[in-house]
């Protein structure tokens, strides 16, 4: 890796050229010593700047940690190994100590350089997994490591403990917003069912800040229901009761807010969450919908709603893009 060796009284006017020229690799660390300073370029295709510098060759560059944002990431990745950023599409998320990272099949023969290359970026992590997709109705993700070994780690966030394995189980990071909003919209008079609870991503949140009564958290995967027992006790929670069960199968006492949390057809799973409901509460249904489609799609879930004998009042929020054009988005579905 290249770099320019100034003297350092002029390192601050030739770093601002560098930078004004697009030169400046900014996946390394600038690196001072006593009477001189190297600044890291991206080529040897330096104009005249009418300064003395010398053209070195870094045999130890001090690589600069990119922030999580992907951009910054697909940059870095490309500068060090020498290849097409904009091939980087796809994913990018840090659960616990273990990245994800979703790669296109042209990239297939870097994986390995590239999770090794990831290692060095972040030091602190120690696995690197390339997820390929999700499979089945149970939601289990396709997983390949491709630098380390150990795919279980407990994820920290928001004061709450998330212990999971990434190669058996979905945990989104890209959620942490609305586990943040489910963190304060319940209070200690409220009984709440979570119908797709999965290893506790809403539930435990919930129950840990809001406090509620009670909370119904409701798993089919026996090994997402393992984990949500498990975190359940990390947490030490006593509100919650963990039901392993389908939710169209499983009776609850009636409940004053659900969380729908699974957006793959969900008006089918509404009819058991009205008969769950009380004579006054609230549903949190979670959708994949076009943005320019929000308002047909509150019409039609208010319909649904109708058939089923109840009223009521829609709000929305976007959580995150999904697949292009699509949006994970969620409707508070206010119900009397």
């Amino acid at each position: 890796m290249l770099a320019l060796r100034v003297d350092r009284q002029n390192a601050e006017h030739v770093r601002r050229i560098l930078m004004d020229d697009n030169m400046l690799d900014r996946s390394r660390r600038i690196i001072q010593a006593h009477d001189f300073v190297e600044l890291p370029v991206i080529s040897e295709n330096v104009r005249p700047i009418g300064i003395d510098f010398t053209l070195v060759e870094q045999p130890g560059p001090v690589l600069r940690c990119p922030t999580f944002n992907f951009e910054e990431v697909k940059r870095a990745l490309g500068a060090h190994l020498n290849i097409d950023a904009e091939a980087l599409r796809g994913g990018w998320e840090k659960i616990g100590d273990i990245l994800i990272i979703e790669l296109p099949e042209e990239l297939e023969e870097k994986k390995y350089a590239i999770g090794k290359e990831l290692l060095k970026l972040f030091p602190k992590s120690r696995t690197v997994v390339n997820r390929k997709g999700i499979e089945g109705t149970l939601r289990k993700p396709d997983i390949e490591v491709i630098a380390g070994s150990e795919t279980e780690t407990v994820h920290r966030e928001n004061h709450c403990l998330f212990k999971i394995d990434v190669t058996k189980v979905m945990f989104s990071a890209g959620n942490v917003s609305e586990r943040q909003r489910m963190a304060t919209i319940s209070n200690n008079r409220e009984t709440v069912l979570d119908m797709f609870s999965g290893i506790g991503q809403f539930t435990i949140p919930l129950a840990r800040h809001s406090k509620p009564r009670k909370v119904y958290a409701i798993e089919r995967n026996p090994i997402a229901f393992s984990f949500l027992k498990e975190n359940i006790a990390l947490n030490r929670l006593s509100n919650v009761e963990p039901i392993l069960g389908d939710c169209r199968e499983v009776s609850v006492p009636l409940c004053d807010r659900i969380i729908m949390g699974y957006f793959f057809n969900p008006e089918k799973f509404l009819p058991h969450a009205i008969k769950a409901l009380a004579p006054e509460g609230t549903i949190h249904f979670h959708d994949l919908v076009m943005k320019k489609e929000i308002p047909q799609r509150k019409n039609e879930i208010k319909e649904e709603i109708k058939k089923l004998g109840r009223d009521s009042e829609i709000e929305h929020r976007v959580v995150k893009s999904y697949a292009p054009m699509r949006w994970h988005v969620v409707f508070d579905l206010r119900v009397k």
